[in-house]
């Protein structure tokens, strides 16, 4: 049965290499008001999550921001910074061809660049473009998603200098795969859409696009065939707005909507149950293989961004620091000035940025200590034991701790107010609040890794 397993693995892998996934829920969709923006991140070989807080003037002049660092990616990394700004990003295809870059261009650039400078997503929508338009996309092509307490967007870039950004709207939910799904575009529409002002005269000159065919569809003309007609994406953007609308949707991209109404107001509990479904693929029929929730998973965080307290509270990310069918999902606020113990390989976080690319070969024997790996060797033992009979009782396990830690979160907060000024939102003690946010989280792990501890599996 192992090696059955891990054969499919390997052959699942090879197919879905990026297999990310987003969501993001407009702030009049939430229970709470809030945005909320919920990912899956996808990556095969050996990958450590570490956790940092970096302080404002680390790198430059940089903003305070919490960084969910993967050592020796490019496009692995979440952020959230002290502007309740989060970030991250799906692989998407394109099918330009002509490399067109200003000193080697930018990839890893653009997460960084959103996480140290942008006050708002709508800045980092600017930033960004102006950023890739100066030095061009050194990749394929992908998705942005960023988000804060008012509004959430998608930032579409290809290879090259072009691009195009879309507003979620308020009253709805967006789902995305590993695919372009921007369709019309309006760039008249300055409230919603930015982007490259030639994206129709462009795709036209190429013969991506016929005027004749009908209107101009950014998906439609830039996306890789193979990758837009893929079932892989087709399958999990369905999932995905079955979920969240309760309507059903015909197996086609061209006719897949780009945002839904939710069935019901959207929670953590909802985005949980997207980021963790397992439902398999015609060519990859095991449960555990296919889906949203993939093999290659390794972090999963749902950021619920509010506006009606601190941002040093409002901001703040529930994470999965492994797959999100098997790990529970705990707080991290961005008011946070320190990690729990183990999630930073480095004393300091200037250091973690300055050895990113050059510290990322044998991690576990070099950093044998690290919390990643109680993650990682967890779901080695779930899949080797047999993932079907062991999943029950994770989710039994998790379900009654992600309630308990649902339930702290309210009474934690309430406690908070003696920090700040709820009239104006003003934090009175900085120093108490922070300590506090830290404790918090750190407590949590604490009781994570209890429970785990004496697991059986």
């Amino acid at each position: 049965m192992k090696k059955i397993v891990f054969s499919l693995l390997a052959g699942f892998v090879t197919m879905s290499a990026s297999a990310c996934f987003a969501v993001i829920a407009g702030k009049n969709t939430t229970k709470d008001g809030s945005v909320m923006f919920a990912h899956d991140e996808d990556d095969s070989g050996e990958q450590m999550l570490n956790v940092y807080q970096v302080p404002r003037g680390a790198v430059g002049d940089n903003v305070k921001y919490t960084w969910f660092e993967f050592p020796g990616t490019k496009v692995a990394d979440a952020f959230i910074n002290e502007y309740g700004v989060a970030c991250a990003s799906d692989g998407c295809q394109s099918r330009e061809d002509v490399e067109d870059y200003t000193d080697g261009g930018v990839v890893y650039e653009v997460r960084t660049l959103i996480a140290q400078k942008a006050h708002s997503a709508r800045e980092a929508v600017k930033l960004v473009g102006e950023l890739v338009t100066a030095r061009g996309y050194a990749s394929s092509g992908r998705t942005y998603l960023v988000a804060d307490s008012k509004e959430g967007w998608m930032i579409s870039l290809v290879r090259g200098r072009r691009w195009v950004a879309y507003r979620i709207p308020d009253d709805k939910v967006m789902a995305l795969p590993n695919n372009y799904i921007i369709d019309r575009v309006d760039l008249s529409d300055t409230e919603n859409f930015a982007g490259s002002p030639d994206l129709a005269e462009y795709a036209q000159k190429r013969g991506w696009w016929n005027p004749a065919d009908g209107p101009f569809s950014f998906r439609k003309a830039y996306a890789s065939p193979a990758q837009f007609d893929h079932p892989r994406n087709s399958l999990r953007q369905i999932h995905a707005l079955e979920i969240i609308s309760g309507q059903k949707y015909e197996e086609n991209p061209n006719t897949l909507p780009i945002c839904v109404t939710p069935k019901r107001k959207v929670d953590k509990e909802l985005l949980m149950e997207v980021l963790a479904c397992h439902f398999g693929t015609p060519d990859q029929p095991g449960k555990h293989l296919g889906g949203i929730c993939t093999a290659v998973d390794i972090l999963a965080v749902i950021f619920q961004l509010r506006s009606d307290v601190p941002v040093e509270i409002g901001a703040m990310g529930w994470v999965a620091a492994g797959h999100p069918c098997i790990e529970a999902f705990l707080p991290w606020y961005s008011g946070m000035t320190k990690s729990p113990e183990g999630f930073c390989r480095y004393a300091t976080a200037k250091e973690a940025v300055d050895k990113h690319f050059t510290d990322a070969e044998d991690k576990q024997v070099n950093y044998p200590d690290a919390k990643a790996w109680i993650f990682t060797d967890r779901w080695k033992k779930a899949n080797t034991t047999n993932y079907d009979n062991v999943i029950g009782g994770i989710t039994a396990r998790n379900k009654k701790f992600q309630k308990k830690w649902f339930a702290e979160q309210v009474k934690f907060e309430a406690s908070l107010k003696k920090y700040y000024d709820p009239k104006t939102g003003r934090v009175t003690n900085r120093v108490a609040l922070e300590k506090a946010l830290n404790d918090f989280t750190a407590k949590a792990y604490r009781e994570y890794f209890k429970m785990l501890s004496e697991e059986k599996l």
